[in-house]
């Protein structure tokens, strides 16, 4: 009588299908794993092969699996291949049937050995899995690679175009920043006695006005002489290739408006340019103008030829957010390249307009940053120094003050809308120095600029 009624409670708690009494005393599903002979390295993914026999005379249907740690580094699955994951998930095994499944699992650190897991699913003989996995507390090996400014745009390293003085930063390392070294005059660089394990190399920002052409690489150290090496090619800035200029048909508008765009670019290559294309709005930001993912004759997945010496003008419309009156305006951000993703070193058009709304207060402290940590410390801060607020509408002076003994800036009851904050002797250590006056989430947070002579 229990062994009867615990049968049924499983069967009413899973919904699952009726259970053949042929198979009532063993499992229905047996699940085997295996993530093949070859170490694994920490940080790279890797495929675990799940093979799911069914033991009955019954299909097995919405059949997913799952992991339980057991001990040793924790395993993390970053591809079910159907089997688990979502609400969606599930599989269906014919009877008698064996079906195999490849998922794909990381390590993302070493915790006291080996991954030891097991694999389960309801009414199965679960799967234990060992996976070989390099320890990167005894194996070291080097890392090296080459940056170079492929002047020919032919996509290899030739000779002479190594870039000297780039910074190569390793990624991976553990906690903190990442490591780093400075190019050599042939542009090659080398780390040495690294942890076992999979890194990521990026050298932005470049030498000379030099751009990295594509996303972060990898580097796999296994232990092995001379290691892995990498070729990291930059180009030149296809600003320098295309110049491109925006404006609004007026500065000032109301929500919901129509807004005319016109963009204007020009190739000053020398040569044709094919496949050109723009896109805007890269943060999705609720202040940006609306309406331009319908302009296909210039965005993504369309684009525009340029002919060697020819100048192009599109008019393009729009329409004003409502978050704009938090803000006191909205804006437009567009580049444009040969790719539809965003890419260092592309022609930018930043346009802004304003919409009326109260006037704000901003405030926060000017710096210079010496030890580059990102953080005020004592001596840094720019006091005693002029400081301009500059629309940037139309370029004007909004406002002005000095610096006080802490490098403080407060400027009160100002027009709301977006600013820079210009130093007297200063230029932004970054991008820009900019700030916004209004209601809007962050309009009324204090800030911390960096600037250098």
């Amino acid at each position: 009588m229990r062994r009867l009624f615990a049968v049924l409670a499983a069967v009413l708690t899973t919904a699952a299908l009726t259970v053949p009494a042929a198979h009532a005393d063993g499992p229905r599903l047996i699940i085997t794993a295996s993530a093949g002979g070859a170490a694994q390295l920490v940080g790279k993914p890797f495929p675990i092969t799940l093979t799911l026999t069914n033991t009955t005379d019954q299909p097995l249907t919405k059949v997913t699996v799952w992991d339980e740690h057991l001990s040793g580094s924790w395993l993390s699955i970053q591809d079910w291949a159907g089997l688990g994951g979502s609400p969606q998930a599930g599989v269906t095994l014919d009877p008698g049937a064996t079906r195999t499944f490849t998922i794909t699992a990381i390590v993302w650190s070493w915790n006291s050995g080996v991954p030891q897991e097991r694999f389960r699913s309801d009414w199965a003989q679960g799967g234990d899995l060992v996976v070989p996995l390099l320890d990167p507390t005894t194996t070291h090996g080097p890392a090296s690679g080459v940056v170079y400014g492929d002047r020919n745009e032919n996509g290899a390293f030739d000779a002479g175009e190594g870039l000297p003085g780039a910074v190569a930063y390793l990624y991976g390392t553990g906690p903190g920043n990442p490591i780093e070294a400075t190019t050599d005059a042939g542009g090659r660089f080398t780390f040495t006695g690294l942890p076992a394990q999979r890194y990521g190399v990026s050298t932005r920002p470049l030498p000379d006005g030099w751009v990295n052409d594509g996303p972060q690489q990898y580097v796999d150290v296994d232990g092995s002489a001379p290691g892995p090496a990498v070729q990291v090619r930059a180009l030149r800035p296809f600003s320098e290739k295309v110049h491109a200029t925006g404006s609004f048909d007026r500065g000032t508008y109301q929500v919901g408006d129509t807004v005319q765009v016109t963009f204007t670019l020009t190739n000053v290559s020398g040569g044709d340019l094919h496949g050109i294309t723009g896109g805007c709005d890269r943060f999705g930001s609720s202040d940006h103008l609306l309406g331009w993912d319908g302009w296909t004759d210039i965005t993504a997945p369309g684009g525009f030829d340029l002919a060697a010496g020819q100048t192009r003008t599109f008019t393009e419309t729009g329409t004003v957010p409502e978050a704009a009156t938090t803000y006191g305006s909205f804006y437009l951000a567009c580049d444009f390249g040969p790719n539809p993703g965003p890419g260092d070193g592309q022609p930018r058009v930043d346009l802004f307009a304003h919409v009326p709304a109260p006037p704000g207060a901003t405030a926060g402290v000017i710096y210079h940053d010496d030890n580059g940590n990102y953080t005020v410390d004592p001596g840094e801060p720019i006091t005693g120094t002029a400081v301009e607020l500059v629309d940037r509408v139309d370029g004007s002076v909004t406002a002005t003050t000095v610096s006080d003994a802490q490098g403080h800036v407060a400027f009160v009851s100002v027009p709301a809308g977006p600013y820079s904050v210009r130093v007297d002797g200063w230029r932004p250590a970054d991008d820009a120095a900019d700030v916004a006056v209004g209601t809007c989430w962050n309009c009324g947070q204090e800030w911390d600029l960096r600037y250098q002579r």
